[in-house]
């Protein structure tokens, strides 16, 4: 199958709008997130010193829209109206028909979901319209809420490649992530199958596992609770443990089924069991104190070979 590129189209979600930028958006731009160092921090590109360098940005952006291969996107919130945010594809490889998505968002929008809803709505597009084959994204592992932003659209983690990147707090590791679609028979390609993923649009997680499915075959089950790299060195570490790369990813998936089964029990019905019942009776063991009206010492110093203030005398043991 070969990319039919369409450009930046307008795309529509729940809550925002994914339009083409206009010089009108310089301002909110500077604002919301291109003038502020903390949304900057992590990225290839510096911090914009005044809404002047936005629209100079903005000019170039507009002109290019010309180009079908574009594609940058304006995230548009619909109850506020605003712009909040960026969305582009930042690079390809016409050859293996892949595109790498980059991505920003307002601090103030941040951990609301925003940049989660965009990215699966660009994804679906790139995948069922423009027809790409693979979508993938990288960050900073020093960012790990880019990378959960990925794994939530269902990209799967690949590796981190050690000082082969670089952004505004200079060389850094880089973690990829990313997505591809299954190609059947006589290479037409096929989009893997449809799933919910927090509301929004997402994919299978990579085509031979649903070929795999569709055919009744045995494929290895993936958790649905993923485990960070950053949450398995901490565990490590607490533990004291020295781990190779395969028994992380080995522990990975342990965690990852363990926090299934917990999942999976949530789900029963426990209303009524009283907590910390038993399947068979236990009896209480213990019993309250009995008071009695004396301890029985008379009886028990009755025979005692020698006794001395109402206990028994023994000898030195030390001189």
């Amino acid at each position: 199958m070969t990319v039919k590129d369409l450009g930046t189209k307008r795309l529509e979600t729940e809550r925002l709008i994914l339009r083409r930028f206009t010089l009108e958006d310089a301002e909110k731009m500077y604002e919301n997130w291109a003038g502020d160092p903390e949304v900057t921090k992590f990225l290839t590109w510096p911090t914009h010193e005044s809404a002047e360098i936005s629209r100079q940005i903005l000019k170039e952006w507009v002109a290019a829209y010309d180009n079908p291969e574009v594609y940058q996107w304006c995230i548009e919130e619909k109850e506020s109206g605003e712009p909040v945010g960026s969305i582009a594809v930042v690079s390809r490889n016409e050859k293996a028909q892949s595109c790498e998505i980059g991505y920003c968002i307002s601090r103030s929008r941040w951990h609301k979901g925003i940049t989660t809803e965009a990215l699966a709505e660009v994804m679906r597009y790139l995948f069922e319209e423009v027809g790409v084959l693979r979508l993938e994204s990288r960050h900073d592992p020093k960012n790990p809420y880019s990378g959960e932003v990925m794994k939530k659209c269902g990209m799967h983690y690949e590796g981190t490649r050690i000082r082969a990147d670089w952004n505004n707090t200079g060389i850094c590791d880089c973690a990829l992530y990313g997505m591809v679609t299954y190609v059947g028979v006589g290479n037409a390609a096929q989009t893997t199958d449809s799933v919910q993923l927090n509301g929004t649009a997402g994919w299978a997680a990579d085509g031979a596992e649903a070929k795999g499915e569709k055919q009744g075959a045995q494929t290895e089950r993936t958790p649905k609770n993923v485990i960070s790299d950053e949450t398995i060195e901490y565990v490590g570490i607490l533990a004291k443990l020295e781990l190779d790369d395969e028994e992380k990813e080995r522990a990975k998936k342990d965690m990852g089924e363990m926090l299934d089964y917990i999942d999976k029990l949530n789900e029963l019905d426990t209303e009524g069991v009283e907590p910390m019942s038993h399947v068979f009776p236990v009896n209480n063991v213990f019993r309250e104190d009995v008071v009695t009206n004396g301890d029985g010492s008379a009886d028990t110093l009755a025979n005692a070979p020698v006794k001395k203030d109402g206990g028994f005398k023994v000898p030195k043991t030390i001189s």
